[in-house]
């Protein structure tokens, strides 16, 4: 009876932790993708995209190689039309039904946390709200370094909690059942210490888009008043943040090492046999009850 009444208790969390996630919980990302991509759309997503862009586009000045991936929530954007690299292309889980008509077609279609790409394969990756919309965000993280070769650069952009956006999704998360409010809420100085654990080392940070997201495109612009003020003081609480990150693993070379050739004292050197000595032949004669031939042959 009393083992009862302790697990009883451990059951019922078990299963309120269970309803929690089902109704207010992070959605497998290939639910999220059409709510998302649909929102940026409307005219608050156009204009997060539209500050989102003119970070990325400054992130990627100091960015060079030859290859670009870019592994986002949606597969009609392309996000990374201003970059110096000429190879760039975007993997996504979802085939999207109109992306024969947008700049931004699909390369292959795979899962985030299996990419099919090599180790140390890609000069930068984009990872575009990737991380929120994820339900293992860190083992996403991780297989997004193993790709980026030595001195690579990763391109991190999500929502910060601590922001106007960040109260006003935690409300609608309550009385909404939509995906693009369900995310994760992956803090900044959490981030970094992901991107620290995995040999990344941040180089900049940018945060954008201070105002509160409203849905009226009216009022989105009015308040843009408040983009100019948070871009100078350098407020910590924007919309969005843009962390970028290089790596600091330096691939190892074995070198074969020159070994000295030390003379051997004298004395203690071992001489190289070249044969049998002088009269070896007659000893062996005299020493063995069997015929001895020359071609030693018993």
């Amino acid at each position: 009876m009393h083992r009862k009444l302790i697990k009883t208790p451990h059951r019922l969390l078990i299963r309120f932790s269970a309803i929690w996630k089902k109704r207010f919980g992070v959605l497998p990302i290939k639910e999220s993708i059409n709510d998302v991509t649909d929102w940026f759309g409307s005219p608050l997503g156009k204009a997060l995209l539209t500050e989102e862009q003119e970070a990325i586009a400054d992130g990627l000045q100091c960015v060079f190689g030859y290859h670009l991936l870019q592994l986002g929530i949606s597969g009609r954007l392309d996000l990374t039309t201003e970059s110096r690299i000429t190879h760039r292309f975007i993997l996504h889980p979802q085939l999207d039904d109109h992306q024969t008509t947008t700049p931004a077609p699909i390369g292959a279609l795979v899962d985030f946390n299996h990419l099919p790409l090599a180790a140390e394969s890609i000069d930068a990756v984009l990872l575009h709200h990737s991380l929120d919309f994820s339900q293992s965000p860190h083992h996403l993280l991780r297989e997004a370094t193993r790709i980026v070769i030595p001195k690579g650069h990763l391109i991190v952009v999500g929502f910060n909690p601590w922001s106007l956006w960040g109260v006003c999704a935690s409300l609608a998360r309550i009385v909404k059942s939509q995906p693009r409010w369900r995310f994760q809420y992956l803090r900044l100085g959490r981030l970094i210490d992901w991107l620290t654990l995995l040999d990344m080392e941040p180089i900049s940070v940018y945060q954008g888009f201070f105002r509160p997201p409203w849905p009226q495109e009216g009022v989105i612009k009015h308040l843009h008043w408040m983009e100019r003020w948070g871009k100078k003081l350098r407020l910590p609480w924007g919309g969005f943040y843009m962390v970028v990150a290089r790596k600091d693993h330096i691939p190892l070379t074995p070198i074969k090492p020159a070994w000295q050739r030390y003379r051997p004292l004298r004395g203690l050197a071992v001489t190289r046999i070249l044969g049998p000595a002088p009269g070896m032949g007659l000893r062996l004669r005299a020493l063995s009850p069997y015929t001895y031939n020359e071609d030693n042959r018993v």
